[in-house]
């Protein structure tokens, strides 16, 4: 009888409510949330009980563990039924306090337990038919991941330590305040503008500046909840400017991805609220996920609280299960992303460990990936996450992994993460340095955005593919630092902007070939086909275009023409060409 009753109210509601399909799931929800305890629909979110939580709900599974006592986090099977989920809650006892329907993921309050209890509880929940995974809502000690005692990691005396004009470009010896958009050939790939289409990417981090000169237009939430949550920070303005800051204003800096719109979520815990509730980062994501962000950044993780070598067992085994059945979820849903996190900054004492022990994402490794029962390969899983070390400027060309940043065979990829220049939050600067691997992260997030700008049909997993081998340099191992006994050192490739920008045109666009040469030096850009090509510092250049004959213009920097040369090329073909003297 209720299921006849709940099926007529379903009917009724969406007949009165007619074609408005935003206010009929809200309403259908609501109703159903009403009578039944949860939602109907796959994209109902519910996270009010987080701000519930003080420290009387908390106790302590060890010194870098946390749960609370109370609550269980319950993931069910993908593609039920309502009814059978109904069904399936009720068998888990207790009261339904929240849900995170993309992801499957429901919340459950029930008296207080010791862990053993909880651990107990969830292994009888996880039997049940139905239940993909169940545990413990684990608090963990999350932290930015920058180095706060860096003497560069606010103001720097600019005359002395960067005496250079910011508009000038040396990618061949990186320098000055723009060292790391130089590191990344970010110019070259700002050549290839005609190709970029939309594209919104993802920031979970601390609050975001909408007062901002570089973030004019460009900052959203997934919902008013969280335009309301959002609470202006240094770090987070400091990463989303890396990402996306206004490369046209002549002021401050240039993001890598400017064209992007930022879709926002300000993770950190209410205020008085000292540990961060793991689950925080299911609904951030997912909520993200839900508005269309394709690459999503994670400048954070847990390392820096990690006493020894290697963190707990929930930490390194069991939460990662739950955050790859997440992605599991969403994938076989439709949704498609990328994950780029930052690999960490070293444990407690300083001293880098392996960046498995960072946890989230960086955790998720081959032997704990977990898909429950979604038909989703674990590869799918793997190859949408990018972990990302910190790699310092050596000055002449090269550059190695700085002395804070983890290491391991989790991490793909390195990026510039030490004394970079971004946005701040006013209250300290508009605009400051600062290093860690919080700010090698969002490189990898803004040329990610490139890459998916040229072909919004890649996945995720290609456009990961794209960046981690489109490289041409390394950071290598920082013989200075002292590591952990047994911990994996090797060289990273480096993150390079335009390779990585040009193997993305290649897939797409089956007309272009690739030209390179050598000028003058006096020389500073190639024009060909409408489309200005930088040159280095050096007189080199490359780029790619499609195929055909005509003339190629060289102009200095003041944009007067100081040579031409001929240009035929071939689809397919490259092209090396003796032009300078």
């Amino acid at each position: 009888m209720i299921g006849r009753i709940i099926a007529f109210m379903m009917s009724f509601v969406m007949t009165v409510t007619g074609t408005v399909f935003g206010l009929t799931e809200s309403v259908i929800d609501s109703v159903f949330e009403a009578v039944c305890g949860i939602p109907y629909t796959s994209s109902a979110v519910k996270d009010d009980f987080l701000s519930s939580f003080d420290k009387d709900d908390v106790g302590f599974v060890d010194e870098e563990t946390g749960y609370i006592k109370d609550t269980l986090a319950v993931f069910v099977d993908g593609n039920l039924g309502f009814f059978e989920r109904l069904s399936i809650l009720g068998k888990c006892g207790g009261a339904v306090i929240g849900w995170c329907a993309p992801a499957e993921l429901y919340v459950i309050r029930k008296g207080d337990m010791s862990h053993e209890k909880a651990v107990s509880e969830s292994e009888r929940i996880e039997s049940l038919d139905g239940v993909s995974l169940a545990m413990p809502l684990y608090l963990s000690k999350t932290e930015e991941q920058l180095t706060p005692d860096d003497p560069f990691d606010y103001m720097i005396d600019e005359d002395t330590m960067y005496p250079e004009n910011p508009l000038e470009w040396d990618e061949i010896y990186p320098d000055g305040r723009n060292w790391w958009l130089e590191a990344i050939n970010a110019r070259q790939a700002w050549d290839y503008e005609k190709y970029y289409q939309s594209v919104s990417l993802g920031v979970l981090d601390s609050g975001f500046d909408l007062e901002h000169p570089e973030f004019a237009g460009k900052i959203f939430f997934p919902n008013e909840k969280r335009a309301r949550k959002n609470r202006p920070s240094d770090h987070g303005c400091h990463v989303a400017g890396i990402i996306a800051a206004e490369r046209n204003n002549a002021a401050g800096v240039a993001g890598i991805c400017d064209h992007a719109d930022l879709i926002c979520v300000d993770w950190n815990p209410d205020i008085l609220q000292f540990w961060f509730t793991e689950i925080a980062i299911y609904y951030g994501f997912t909520e993200l996920v839900q508005s269309g962000a394709k690459a999503i950044n994670l400048s954070l993780g847990i390392s820096a609280s990690v006493k020894l070598g290697s963190s707990s067992f929930y930490d390194r085994v069991l939460k990662p299960r739950a955050m790859s059945l997440m992605m599991a979820s969403l994938l076989d849903k439709g949704y498609d992303f990328l994950v780029v996190q930052s690999a960490g900054n070293g444990n407690k004492s300083g001293m880098p460990i392996d960046s498995i022990n960072n946890g989230h994402f960086t955790a998720i490794t081959e032997n704990n990936v977990y898909t429950g029962k979604y038909e989703i390969d674990k590869e799918e899983i793997l190859g949408r996450i990018i972990s990302v070390s910190a790699a310092m400027n050596l000055y002449d060309g090269t550059f190695m992994q700085a002395g804070y940043s983890n290491v391991g065979p989790n991490i793909d990829i390195a990026a510039p993460g030490s004394m970079v220049y971004s946005c701040g939050y006013p209250v300290i600067a508009d605009y400051t340095y600062k290093s860690g691997t919080s700010m090698a992260a969002p490189c990898v997030t803004g040329v990610a955005g490139l890459v998916w700008s040229v072909n919004p049909g890649f996945t995720g997993k290609e456009v990961k593919e794209i960046i981690v081998t489109s490289t041409d340099k390394t950071a290598v191992v920082n013989d200075y630092t002292e590591y952990f006994f047994g911990v994996e050192t090797m060289d990273y490739p480096m993150l390079n902007a335009k390779l990585a920008v040009e193997e993305a045109i290649k897939r797409t666009d089956e007309t272009v070939g690739t030209v390179r040469g050598k000028l003058d030096k006096t020389a500073s850009t190639v024009e060909f086909g409408g489309t200005g090509y930088t040159v280095l510092s050096d007189g080199s250049f490359s780029f790619v275009a499609p195929a055909g004959s005509g003339t190629a213009t060289v102009k200095n920097s003041d944009g007067e023409e100081i040579g031409s040369f001929e240009l035929s090329f071939s689809a397919g073909e490259t092209v090396e060409l003796k032009t300078s003297d």
